[in-house]
């Protein structure tokens, strides 16, 4: 039943998505706003906000990927939310490099590699 809310909720994302740089629509090197009009900081505050009027808490996750790009996702229950991606991945399939994780309330902790 989760899983099947966060496909619901990542669908309605991608079907919205336009990716912009944040130096195009907003002049500045980083700026991070919930939007469906953005980079991967914006989808996935987005779909946190979604998740989150829905009752499901989430956590944003800071990482690498496999080229060595920072990149933000989403993260519920070891399932991820993933501009990227159109479906959900689970955490352990996705070969990103776990940086930090972020709770709803501003906090980040450092993620300790397994």
């Amino acid at each position: 039943m989760l899983k099947n809310t966060l496909q619901q909720v990542l669908d309605l994302a991608h079907s919205q998505h336009e990716y912009r740089y944040d130096r195009d629509q907003y002049g500045k090197v980083e700026h991070w706003a919930a939007g469906l009009v953005g980079d991967c900081e914006d989808f996935a505050l987005w779909c946190r906000q979604s998740l989150s009027e829905r009752g499901i808490p989430s956590d944003l996750i800071y990482c690498k990927t496999e080229n060595g790009g920072g990149h933000l996702v989403l993260h519920v229950d070891g399932w991820i939310l993933d501009n990227r991606h159109g479906w959900v991945m689970s955490k352990d399939d996705l070969d990103y490099t776990w940086i930090s994780l972020g709770r709803p309330d501003g906090v980040w902790l450092a993620i300790e590699p397994d």
